[in-house]
């Protein structure tokens, strides 16, 4: 899975501080996808990518499990939660 081609020009804008802000951000529990949004202008699609390239693939999988065990995924609901 690579990033695509306005990922990595919204990327490309971010300096190192902002690059750590938007992990610590992702990988935090309590901080929503929406928040990320208005901050960063990534979808959560965006930001699960960037997360995958940033933490590896064994972390990444960790986090993703932690999503997914919660009932809102970081301020949407979940697929299987949805009416």
């Amino acid at each position: 899975m690579g990033l695509s081609k306005t990922l990595k020009l919204k990327l490309i804008k971010l300096d190192i501080k902002q690059t750590e802000k938007l992990i610590k951000m992702s990988v935090e529990d309590k901080v929503s996808f929406s928040e990320i949004k208005k901050l960063f202008n990534l979808t959560p699609g965006e930001v699960e990518k960037f997360l995958l390239k940033e933490l590896g693939e064994q972390r990444f999988k960790r986090w993703k499990l932690r999503q997914q065990k919660r009932s809102t995924h970081k301020g949407r609901p979940r697929l299987d939660t949805e009416v």
